[in-house]
């Protein structure tokens, strides 16, 4: 699910890291990974909950809170994530999904406050959806255990154990992994961004490309997501508490490693997470229900139709809907003196109305049920047909200005995205022949809405689209 998926991405490769390091620790520990696969891949009933903090370069920039009830092919899939602002603030985001055992989920998405999705996907009955690829990545990492050992250091783990449980407890040094474990665990590090993002680190590592630096994203997730060529482990100091069973009850600690990027620049990635493993056995996921959650279908999700009653829409209101686009598209400076037409129509629970000019210009605007505005395209196939420019010949004080029209432009028509367009970023310039040219922009963390900006001759808003599935 969009960019916080990248992000739990990075969590699991870096807690897979001092797994892998505590299984190659000691022979004897070998259990430990077995139960680490268990979990992950062959438990079916179990709760986990807890807290993940990340930084890199010592600035924090994502806290997460994990809720996750595994129940059969039923679960529920609960994550909250705060980001912090500028102003020292924090803004929260996340979802919710419960999926109904027979290959159905209910989503909730914060940006879509009091509204859920439903969609289809393959039943899955354990944390992580086991596969053939999967399995052979996980057996050689048990090979490597008794492969490794005489090339460990002493003193990397101590085992305690109290009240039927025992506490196996890692330190690991920068350095102290021989390179052929590393080597095994960014092979893994490339499968899982494969597997969830269809994204080929074969391709990246060799890519030069000046335009994607670090910078060049909106947030640190993205920047390591797809940027990082090589994690290579700095520290990590971590407890893995089993219960009689050999099962997975806690996992505490904190982890270090080092993102090499596209350009060879080094970061230092720090994750701190305190998780709780329990209900074996009892965990139990009730059935959604639309009502308790307080929430409404969405119109879209994943190009189905939702069901819904149909506007009903007299005169008097088609005339405020037509009257209300004039002033838009006034508002944005173009010429609503010269309309020859104007129709409109009703789809679903959404209000589309078309203006077209004596000089052959159309424009579109469709209103959402409770008045928002969910696009504008004022038609000028000019923006269309341009040619990409490089981003970093925008100028930045037009950049801005482009940016002041966004905002303005949600505040006044879609003021539930008021937030989340603080974080846009221009994607794209585009010019013309006759010296036109448009920046591109978009919320690329929250990916709810996509902007095109005329910059030259005037300063216009053409196209604008909320998006209405991922």
């Amino acid at each position: 699910m969009r960019n916080s998926k990248r992000f739990i991405f990075i969590t699991a490769l870096l807690l897979c890291v001092v797994c892998a390091a505590a299984a190659m620790a000691d022979s004897a520990l070998a259990g430990l990974w077995k139960s680490g696969c268990d979990f992950l891949f062959r438990t079916d009933n179990v709760t986990v909950k807890g807290e993940m903090s990340f930084s890199v370069g010592g600035k924090h920039f994502k806290t997460a809170y994990l809720d996750h009830v595994q129940d059969g092919f039923k679960s529920y899939y609960g994550l909250k994530l705060l980001t912090p602002r500028r102003d020292g603030t924090e803004r929260e985001t996340g979802w919710t999904i419960i999926a109904d055992g027979e290959g159905g989920y209910y989503v909730m998405e914060a940006y879509y406050p009091g509204t859920y999705s439903f969609g289809h996907g393959a039943p899955n009955n354990t944390l992580l959806r086991r596969t053939a690829q999967l399995d052979a990545l996980t057996d050689l990492g048990g090979l490597l255990i008794g492969q490794l050992d005489p090339l460990l250091p002493e003193g990397m783990v101590t085992a305690t154990e109290a009240d039927g449980l025992r506490t196996v407890h890692i330190a690991v040094s920068e350095g102290q992994l021989p390179d052929i474990a590393e080597s095994a665990l960014n092979l893994a590090a490339t499968y899982l961004a494969n597997r969830w993002f269809c994204y080929g680190y074969d391709r990246s590592a060799a890519l030069e490309d000046e335009s994607n630096t670090y910078d060049s994203y909106v947030t640190d997730t993205q920047a390591l997501t797809y940027g990082t060529v090589r994690w290579t482990l700095r520290a990590a100091d971590v407890d893995f508490t089993t219960d009689a069973q050999g099962r997975l009850a806690k996992v505490k600690g904190s982890v270090k490693a080092a993102s090499t990027y596209w350009d060879q620049s080094v970061r230092e990635v720090e994750v701190q997470f305190d998780l709780d493993i329990t209900d074996y056995g009892t965990s139990s996921v009730k059935p959604f229900s639309a009502e308790e959650y307080g929430v409404k279908p969405r119109d879209m999700w994943m190009g189905e139709e939702m069901e819904y009653e149909e506007l009903s829409v007299d005169e008097e209101a088609w005339n405020q809907y037509m009257d209300r686009a004039d002033a838009i598209l006034s508002a944005q400076g173009y010429d609503m003196s010269g309309v020859s037409s104007r129709g409109g129509w009703v789809i679903g629970n959404t209000v589309d109305i078309e203006i077209e000019t004596a000089g052959d210009t159309r424009y579109e605007i469709v209103f959402a049920e409770d008045g928002s505005v969910l696009s504008l395209d004022a038609m000028k196939e000019m923006w269309l047909f341009a040619d990409e420019t490089d981003p970093d010949e925008a100028a930045e004080k037009e950049a801005a200005e482009a940016e002041a029209l966004i905002r303005s432009f949600v505040g006044e028509n879609v003021p539930a995205l008021a937030d989340a367009v603080k974080a846009l970023k221009v994607q794209t310039v585009l010019k013309t022949s006759d010296d036109c040219y448009c920046l591109t922009f978009a919320d690329e963390e929250a990916s709810v809405a996509y902007f095109v900006v005329q910059m030259k001759p005037t300063l216009q808003l053409l196209y604008y689209a909320k998006l209405m599935f991922d």
